[in-house]
C-alpha cells in the first residue's frame, strides 16, 4: 500500500510539473504571438551628423503623426499642428537610434521648469520597448522640448545629442539617443535596454510622439501609433535593417518644410 501511495504521489508531481511546463509555454507563446500593427524598417545611414542639415535622411521612411495617443478628443487641425518622423541607425554605432522628427505648430507653449511637467509643454517624446516584453515595466522614455534646451524623462546630456532648427513655425529636431549612457532622473525603468545594440533583424517596440500643448495644458499627444504611450501593445515594431541609404545632402531642407505644409 505504501508503495502505491508513493508511486502516486510520484506521478501527481510530474504531472504537476508538465502542467507548469505547459502553462509557461503557453505564456511564451502569448508573448510571442503579439503582432503591433505598424512596421518601421530603420536602414542605416553611414555619414549622419547632428547637425541639423537633413539632406542624409532624404531616402528614410516618412511616418506621418497623424494618431492620437493620451490626449486629445479629435485631431487638430493641420494649421494647428503637423507633423512626422523617421528613424535611423548605423552597425558602427549601434548603442544609438537616430530620429529626425519635423513638426509644425502655431504655437509654443514653454511655461513649465525642466523634468517639470515636462507633458505639458511643446515637446517630442521617444519610448522604446527595448527588449520587446510588451510588458509597462519595461518602457523607457526621452522627451525633448521644443525650446531647444529641455532633456527630461531618461534624456540626459551623456545620452541624447540633438539639434533642433526653428524657422517660424516649423520645428525639425534631429536626434541620437544612446541607450547604453547615464539616464535622466524620471526615465521609466531605468535598467531596462542598458545593453542595447542595434543590430540587422532586431525588433524592439517604438511610440515617439508629440506634446502638443497650449493654453496652460496639453490639448493632443500625436504619434504614428494610436492608444495610451504607456501601453507597449500600443506601439509599432521598429526592426533595423543593414541596407544603406547614402545620399548626397544637398538642398532639402526647404523641400522637407514645403512637404510638411501640403
Amino acid at each position: 500500500m505504501i508503495r502505491y501511495t508513493r508511486s502516486f504521489i510520484n506521478t501527481k508531481n510530474i504531472v504537476l510539473v508538465l502542467i507548469g511546463l505547459l502553462l509557461m509555454l503557453f505564456l511564451a507563446d502569448i508573448t510571442i504571438a503579439v503582432k503591433r500593427d505598424k512596421e518601421y524598417v530603420a536602414k542605416q545611414i553611414s555619414n549622419l551628423k547632428i547637425d541639423g542639415k537633413i539632406g542624409e535622411w532624404e531616402r528614410a521612411e516618412i511616418v506621418a503623426f497623424d494618431e492620437l495617443k493620451d490626449v486629445g478628443a479629435g485631431l487638430p487641425n493641420a494649421k494647428d499642428f503637423k507633423g512626422q518622423g523617421r528613424v535611423a541607425w548605423s552597425a558602427t554605432d549601434p548603442t544609438r537610434i537616430y530620429f529626425l522628427v519635423e513638426i509644425t505648430d502655431d504655437k509654443l507653449q514653454d511655461i513649465n521648469p525642466w523634468n517639470n511637467k515636462w507633458w505639458e509643454d511643446d515637446s517630442v517624446e521617444f519610448m522604446f520597448d527595448f527588449e520587446n516584453e510588451v510588458i509597462r515595466a519595461s518602457l523607457v522614455q526621452w522627451t525633448l522640448g521644443a525650446n531647444g534646451e529641455d532633456l527630461s524623462a531618461a534624456a540626459s546630456k551623456a545620452n541624447t545629442e540633438w539639434e533642433l532648427v526653428v524657422d517660424g513655425d516649423n520645428y525639425i529636431y534631429e536626434v541620437a539617443l544612446d541607450a547604453s549612457a547615464a539616464r535622466g532622473p524620471n526615465p521609466g525603468n531605468a535598467t531596462k535596454g542598458n545593453d542595447f545594440k542595434a543590430k540587422d533583424g532586431l525588433t524592439i517596440g517604438l511610440s515617439f510622439h508629440y506634446n502638443d500643448c497650449e493654453n496652460g495644458s496639453r490639448e493632443h499627444q500625436i504619434g504614428w501609433m494610436p492608444g495610451q504611450a504607456w501601453d507597449p501593445v500600443a506601439y509599432g515594431d521598429l526592426t533595423f535593417d543593414k541596407e544603406f541609404l547614402d545620399v548626397e545632402p544637398t538642398g532639402k531642407l526647404a523641400l522637407t518644410w514645403g512637404a510638411l505644409k501640403q
